[in-house]
């Protein structure tokens, strides 16, 4: 009995201490509850509130006082009115004392009459040159060879030219036609030499002489100069085949029997206005063993160079000792490809004395 008392009276004790820790727990938490809401409410009632919007203006930044007088000085300028301005002219009809003289009477002289017998015939051939040379200049332009240029006349044959380039047949067939027709490759240089002297200063000019192969005088025109005429002639003097070959030593020879038509193609190469042309129609391929070029051949050849240049050429053929076949084949290539050149024929009635 003793025993079970004390067991109950433990038992007590412990329920007793359980409570109390409980009790002591739950009023701790109500107490710190209690402490956090007191500080929550306090800080809501002692949060200042917020100052209203206010609007504020930026001071401005002003320029630099250099800058600041420029922008016045325009502002000033533009505002200005402008100058009056006085375009008619003021004039005065009544005689002053400023008024200027009467010009005095001038004697009258007559000019003399200048004597052309008693001048040399280079320096007529000059005169006649420069003359051309201004004539061109001033009615038509110095530039562009669209224009009509110069007037020239070689071997009989009249035409106007400022690019101009001559092709001499010098084989020996043509050398020996050309004796024949009373117009031997001698006179023939001489009548080049005479073209040389008569063109005006605006004119360039080129000179060809070929065979199988070719040469050139200059491998561009050059102007119709004092000092590129010299040369021409001494060119001629030295190098123009009379014999029927090219002579030793010529300079800018083409060799390897490239032909007419290469020749025909470096012509054309220099845009030329016009063309001469002097052979006697048989013309060279150079190489092979049919080494006639066939007309219709050199008239296709021409109608191409023709179309691939920026103007024109007038081709003018000076034949000698020519075939009447072809000679009719060379008028209708002319025809068709020349540009307005024509055909003419050297013979013993109407070579140039």
């Amino acid at each position: 009995m003793k025993t079970e008392a004390s067991e109950k009276n433990v038992h007590n004790q412990r329920r007793r201490l359980a409570m109390t820790v409980l009790g002591v727990s739950l009023a701790l938490h109500g107490g710190l509850a209690l402490l956090a809401g007191v500080w929550i409410v306090a800080k809501h009632f002692s949060t200042p509130s917020e100052p209203p919007p206010t609007l504020t203006a930026k001071p401005l930044q002003k320029p630099p006082a250099k800058a600041r007088e420029q922008l016045m000085h325009a502002a000033a300028s533009e505002g200005a009115a402008h100058k009056a301005a006085f375009t008619d002219r003021i004039q005065s009809t009544r005689v002053t004392s400023l008024a200027l003289p009467d010009l005095p009477r001038l004697p009258v002289f007559s000019a003399p009459t200048l004597e052309t017998g008693a001048l040399s015939p280079s320096f007529l051939s000059e005169a006649t040159a420069l003359a051309e040379g201004a004539g061109a200049g001033v009615g038509r332009g110095t530039g562009g060879a669209g224009a009509n240029g110069t007037g020239v006349n070689f071997l009989g044959v009249q035409t106007q030219a400022k690019r101009i380039v001559l092709m001499f047949d010098i084989s020996k067939t043509v050398a020996g036609a050309a004796a024949k027709a009373g117009m031997p490759m001698e006179r023939i240089r001489d009548e080049t030499e005479r073209l040389m002297h008569e063109m005006g200063v605006n004119t360039r000019f080129g000179l060809v002489e070929f065979a199988r192969n070719y040469a050139f005088f200059r491998p561009e025109l050059v102007p119709s100069t004092d000092a590129n005429r010299k040369a021409a002639l001494a060119w001629l003097h030295t190098f123009f085949a009379t014999e029927g070959i090219l002579p030793r030593g010529l300079p800018n020879v083409v060799s390897g029997s490239p032909g007419f038509l290469v020749a025909l193609e470096a012509a054309f190469k220099l845009q030329p206005d016009t063309l001469f042309i002097l052979s006697d129609g048989s013309l060279q391929r150079g190489t092979g063993a049919s080494s006639t070029i066939p007309i219709p051949e050199i008239e296709q050849t021409l109608l191409r160079l023709q179309t691939s240049q920026p103007y024109r050429a007038k081709v003018f053929f000076v034949g000698v000792g020519v075939a009447p076949e072809t000679e009719k084949a060379l008028r209708r290539v002319l025809a068709s490809a020349g540009s307005g050149g024509t055909f003419s024929e050297i013979k013993r009635e109407s070579a140039p004395r």
